[in-house]
């Protein structure tokens, strides 16, 4: 399997010290439940989904062959609200990627994740309803994750311990461990 982790600076995992971020976590995770695995962490620091759209396909088809069992994994919106992206272009966007990413191979969308502003974390909450609203429509799976980590003191405390955006190591530990519990995670890359 291929696996592509496509998005933001936190889906680079800036801020952690380890280098692993949530994807090197779930990737980390399937190998060590027997997956022959080639991931790619595709984040990109303060990629709005506009620059994400102008990307996607280019960055994935140079690192696959045909016919390989491709799995696509994104996640964004942070930048969005950091760089005043309209909703509705966040939107037309999300679904431009999420389309263009499901005819390259079976696509699963993670909601976009708190900051430590809570004016902006309601602001990406609203976002990330618009976003399953999207993955709805198109009947992409998806996990929204803002609620549970928002309510989670492990993040918010690891928010604090880097920059308020991106979170210290165990904040992207108790994001990947939360996505691994998901039944949409798990069915999705064969953990069940």
């Amino acid at each position: 399997m291929i696996a592509f982790f496509i998005g933001d600076s936190l889906t680079l995992g800036c801020g952690d010290a380890s280098g692993l971020g949530w994807p090197g976590r779930i990737a980390s995770a399937m190998m060590h439940a027997g997956h022959d695995l080639t991931w790619y962490n595709l984040g990109v620091r303060a990629n709005t989904t506009t620059k994400i759209r102008e990307r996607m396909r280019t960055e994935v088809t140079r690192r696959f062959l045909p016919g390989q069992d491709t799995r696509l994994i994104l996640s964004f919106g942070v930048a969005d609200i950091a760089n005043d992206v309209p909703a509705a272009l966040s939107y037309d966007n999300a679904e431009a990627i999420l389309a263009e990413a499901m005819s390259i191979g079976p696509t699963l969308f993670i909601g976009p994740m708190p900051v430590g502003d809570p004016e902006r974390t309601e602001h990406i909450v609203q976002l990330s309803l618009g976003f399953e609203s999207v993955c709805d429509r198109l009947g992409v799976p998806h996990v929204p994750v803002i609620g549970f980590l928002r309510d989670s003191a492990a993040y918010t405390s690891a928010l604090a311990d880097y920059d308020n955006v991106h979170p210290a190591a165990k904040g992207y530990a108790t994001l990947a461990d939360y996505l691994l519990q998901t039944h949409a995670v798990r069915d999705f890359l064969g953990l069940e």
